[in-house]
Parts: structure tokens; sequence; C-alpha cells
């Protein structure tokens, strides 16, 4: 296994320090949409005080005071710099959120940082379909791979209620996402995540029994990590790929699990007419394409990128290896 980050810097331990803290509090928090996230911001902004509760300043990301918080809190996440001054106000760099019985570090609102490390619904719908596609299988998993892994929740997730990995490697290009699974990794008290710096498949060593991924999708102007999945077909260019050179790495028995968003135009779905034509051939690969949701993001079909779009649905793509290739 090549470039794991193995060495956790002050700021990754106050980080662990602050998931304890909020274990220990009972924290829960469940992450929304960016657009439900900022009328909540507006309803609740005059929130101070008594009011303020630690869902307030690491789940919304309100504005608090240094008495807000305990003390102790406070210097650790102050020496760390993982909270800024604004003025005269404090806010903090980073947000927790639960899903099922862990806690996850990720960024705070709003993402518009380049190296940001994104949680929400999609999370939440990748993991719960994940969970129902693994429980159907009766084939032991024991070398899993996430690729954009951002938190690596689902990774961490498989891990718990599988136990069969032995390994799962997560990999991802933002260094911020992999120092952030890293600790959400051993928060989980997991030590067989191994977090890896690569361009999908480029410093990914092996075969795999699975590979699982909820790559971006979207045609970001930005072009954020965590957003842009590539400017070829409608935003799918990255979701393509993996399934492309997915293949190739894949176990005897092995298996891909790819959650994404499609652009649907008004003529047809090019994406998965370009599945068609790729896997098709392969006499050895069962798969299977499924639309889970019809209509997300409708807020992006005002942009100038998906003017030729009708809409954009919510797809599993799920492919097995059923012979030796």
């Amino acid at each position: 296994m090549n470039q794991i980050l193995d060495v956790k810097t002050t700021q990754q331990q106050a980080l662990l320090f602050l998931l304890d803290y909020l274990k220990q509090k009972d924290y829960h928090f469940t992450t929304i949409t960016p657009l439900s996230h900022q009328r909540i911001l507006n309803r609740n902004k005059n929130i101070k005080g008594q009011d303020l509760t630690l869902r307030n300043i690491f789940g919304w990301n309100l504005a608090f005071a240094e008495t807000d918080l305990e003390p102790s809190l406070f210097a650790i996440l102050k020496e760390n710099q993982l909270i800024l001054f604004q003025d005269g106000q404090w806010f903090s760099h980073v947000r927790v959120s639960s899903l099922e019985d862990q806690l996850f570090i990720h960024s705070s609102f709003p993402t518009i940082q380049q190296d940001a490390v994104f949680f929400g619904p999609d999370t939440y719908r990748f993991v719960y379909h994940l969970k129902q596609y693994l429980a159907k299988k009766s084939q032991p998993f024991k070398r899993g791979l996430e690729l954009c892994c951002g938190t690596s929740a689902a990774a961490i997730s498989m891990a718990k209620y599988f136990p069969d990995f032995n390994e799962i490697t997560v990999a991802d290009l933002n260094p911020k996402a992999l120092s952030y699974s890293q600790i959400n990794a051993e928060f989980a008290s997991l030590s067989n995540i191994y977090p890896v710096y690569s361009n999908l498949f480029a410093n990914i060593e092996g075969q795999f029994d699975l590979i699982i991924a909820n790559p971006p999708y979207l045609i970001d102007p930005d072009q954020r990590q965590y957003r842009h999945g590539g400017n070829e077909l409608d935003g799918n260019e990255l979701s393509f790929n993996i399934v492309k050179e997915g293949m190739q790495r894949l176990n005897p028995k092995g298996c891909l699990f790819l959650y994404t968003g499609v652009a649907i135009r008004p003529n047809g779905n090019p994406v998965l007419e370009h599945l068609k034509k790729l896997i098709t051939p392969y006499s050895n690969i069962n798969w299977s394409y499924e639309e889970i949701d019809p209509d997300v993001f409708g807020e992006e079909l005002d942009e100038p990128a998906y003017q030729h779009i009708e809409r954009i649905a919510l797809v599993l793509v799920k492919l097995e290896l059923n012979k030796q290739g």
C-alpha cells in the first residue's frame, strides 16, 4: 500500500478531541442540502447565548462567543486554528454530522473552498443503498476500495456492518478529505481503513472484491473537487471512468457499486448509452442501471451548462464479474 497517511498532526488530534467531546454530549446532527441550510441560517441568525447549542455551532455553523463553549474545548480549537474570529464573533472551521451511530468531521458551511470536504443528503442515500445491496450478497468481501471518498462515511459504515473486510482503501485527490477520513476512521475505532492520495486508480494497486463510489457528478463553474464531475457527459466524466477502469480492477465475483447523478436530455440519456456500449461486449459481466430519484438539484437547470438538460436523476450502477475474463 503506497502513500498511506499515518502521521497525525496536532490539528487532527484536536478534531478527535472535538468528536469525543460531542459524543459524550450525545450530539446528533443531520446535514441537509445547502439551499435548505441557508434557509435555516436566515431563520436562526439571531440565536445567541443560552439559546445557542452545540448543534447550532458545529452543525448549523452559527456564530458564537467564547463563553458559549467550555473553556477546554474553546482553547484547543483556537490553538489549532479550527475556529475563526470574524466581525466580533467566532465561527467553526468544521462541521460534525451524524450518520446512524457515527459522527463525521467535514467542512464548514458554505462549502465554497476548492478543498471543501462535503457531507450531505447524497451521503445518507449512498450509504443506505450500499447497505441494502451488500445485505443481499452471500460472498465475503475481503478487499474493498472507495473512490472519491470525501469523509469516507461509506467505507466506515461498510467496515462497521460487514466485518469480513481485511482492508478498505479510501482514495481522493483532496488531501483534506484524506485527513478527515483518517480522523473519522480512527474515531470509529477502525484499523482497516487506508487513505491513499490518488486520481481515481492512478496510485491504487491490485484487484478488489468490491469497488464503491459516490463521485462528483455536476458541472461546477468553479470546478470544486467535491462537485465537479468533469465537462464531458454533462458532468459524468468521472462516473464513466470509474466504471471503465473499475471493470479491470475486480477480482472474480468482484462487484462495483456506483451512486451518481445523471443529466437527462430531452432526447435521451447519453450516460446510459455510453455504459451500454462499454459493458455489453463483456460476456463475463452482469450489470444493472437503476434510477432511484427522477429529479434532484433542480436549481442547476438555471445554469448555462444545463440549458440543454431536462432533469438530473440519481442512479445506481451495479456491476459484477461473474467469471474469469
